[in-house]
């Protein structure tokens, strides 16, 4: 669905490593029998309809993160998926041992009582120390554009795994949002306008507060 000319020849190059068909018509390639479920790791601005095309077509969906670029399209998704009676997964840690062993505690009681959580992800890229000191920036709603050849809004991009994380524990809606996003790190952020680093603080039902702090610091930061 109107791929840009990049990803195309990035598609036709990966299949022909990997002695694979390359079939540059999403239609008849959803259309084949033997295709049962999609990888879809499009860019952000096309990977709601396509997952809702996908769908549409009785395909399960595994999606990379985040699903979409906007809610609506995210509940588009949903919805197609639904209707369709087709799984769907996006990417997340929720199987990894530390997060199984999160959900073991709570829910074996070995921690009491949930007033509170807490996640950290940092993904560390880069060389640190690049983005003008003290400069403030105001984030723009919603984003025209997610991905740049040099940088992503980093909030929206390792955010998503505690959040996917902490609403997989806790089971528990999200009742308010407050959230902060900056340049602290990385030069390519602020020529992009775009975050690299971001702190979400949740209010969950039953008075539960959820925080998280997510984004990209240089190779060699301190811990």
């Amino acid at each position: 669905l109107d791929a840009p000319p990049e990803r195309i020849e990035l598609g036709k190059s990966f299949a022909k490593e990997m002695g694979l068909p390359y079939l540059p018509d999403l239609d008849e390639a959803l259309a084949r029998d033997d295709v049962h479920i999609v990888c879809i790791c499009v860019e952000q601005e096309r990977r709601g309809r396509v997952g809702v095309r996908c769908a549409e077509m009785g395909k399960h969906l595994y999606l990379d993160k985040p699903m979409a670029m906007k809610p609506e399209d995210a509940d588009a998704v949903v919805a197609a998926t639904k209707k369709a009676n087709v799984r769907s997964q996006m990417y997340s840690n929720v199987l990894s041992s530390w997060g199984q062993a999160a959900k073991k505690a709570l829910e074996s009681g070995d921690i009491g009582e949930l007033r509170a959580i807490h996640c950290d992800l940092l993904f560390a890229k880069g060389n640190r120390g690049t983005a003008p000191v003290g400069q403030k920036r105001k984030q723009k709603a919603p984003l025209e554009r997610y991905c740049f050849v040099e940088a992503k809004p980093e909030l929206s991009a390792i955010g998503v795994y505690p959040i996917a994380m902490i609403n997989w524990l806790t089971k528990k809606p999200v009742k308010t949002v407050f959230g902060e996003t900056g340049n602290y790190f990385f030069k390519e952020h602020v020529g992009c306008d775009l975050e690299d680093f971001g702190t979400l603080i949740l209010t969950l039902e039953d008075g539960i507060i959820a925080s998280i702090a997510a984004g990209r610091v240089g190779w060699m930061s301190h811990p």
